[in-house]
């Protein structure tokens, strides 16, 4: 064999093992999308109903002005929830961009007083009617006027909520387009009898900020997504709760029409991990009830 020969067989076997190798490191890089079976849904509508609350907000204007929303127990005392749910609304139509920067100006006045916010447990909820499980002391949730990117917040309680589960938040890494999730709400499902407690249909990410969907007009932040599964007014606030581990990966924000497919957006729960670590420190300090410790992290 000549020397050039040599070389070139060298470099053939070469470029075979880079490829091998490629492969083989390429596949343990590569997310298999899996879908949960009916079994696997049902588990986890069950597990999560009990720790997904309702929250009765009196604003400041007249004492029969109720807002109602969801939320997720994530401690005995402490409950996430979206940012439009506690604070006074400037415009019923945030307009944003790919950025997470609002078109319309600011989406949000002061926040209503912690003591006007009520949280309420059951499969039918009425606020006119029923008792509440505890109240707000505080809220926590990022600074600024603007939903965009950023309509998420929570709730430290005046006690624990009893007979609650406690749901865990995906803080550890983002939702990703092609994930089922269940989201569940007070908004009565395709029905939308606000109040009414309901786990909606299995729901798929179609797309992570930034980006803008040309199908279904939604425009997504760096912090946020969006299903195809309708969530309605109730739902706000509401988890999107992971299928395959539970996790709650998102918050309903905002959307179109409760019966449109598409253009239903979250804020993701991750994206917001100091944000929870003060939280849970906050629901920690009050009296006689004991928050789960958070693991430390530098992100926000």
């Amino acid at each position: 064999m000549t020397k050039h020969a040599r070389r070139d067989a060298l470099t053939s076997v070469s470029i075979t093992l880079v490829a091998a190798l490629l492969s083989v490191t390429g596949a343990g890089c590569v997310k298999r999308q899996q879908t949960p079976d009916e079994r696997m849904l049902r588990a986890v509508e069950q597990e999560s109903s009990s720790g997904v609350v309702a929250i009765a907000t009196t604003m400041a204007d007249s004492p029969t002005h109720i807002t109602l929303c969801s939320g997720a127990v994530v401690a005995p005392n402490l409950v996430l929830t979206a940012r439009h749910c506690v604070s006074r609304a400037v415009t019923a139509t945030p307009s944003c961009d790919a950025r997470g920067r609002s078109h319309n100006g600011d989406h949000l006045a002061e926040d209503v007083d912690p003591s006007a916010i009520a949280i309420y447990t059951g499969a039918h909820v009425r606020p006119d009617m029923d008792l509440p499980v505890a109240r707000a002391v505080r809220t926590l949730h990022p600074t600024g006027q603007v939903l965009c990117d950023a309509d998420v917040a929570f709730l430290v309680l005046d006690r624990p909520i009893p007979n609650a589960a406690i749901l865990s938040m995906r803080l550890h890494g983002p939702v990703e387009t092609g994930d089922v999730v269940v989201p569940v709400g007070f908004g009565g499902g395709t029905s939308n009898v606000v109040g009414l407690k309901v786990a909606r249909q299995k729901s798929t990410v179609l797309a992570t900020g930034p980006s803008a969907n040309a199908a279904t007009g939604a425009v997504l932040g760096p912090r946020e997504f969006e299903v195809d599964r309708a969530t309605c007014r109730g739902d706000s606030g509401g988890p999107a709760i992971d299928a395959m581990t539970g996790e709650i990966v998102g918050i309903v924000s905002r959307g179109g029409s409760c019966s449109a497919n598409g253009n239903h957006v979250y804020t993701r729960v991750d994206a917001y991990k100091r944000l929870a670590q003060a939280a849970f420190a906050a629901a920690d300090r009050e009296p006689n009830v004991a928050a789960r410790d958070l693991p430390a992290d530098e992100s926000r």
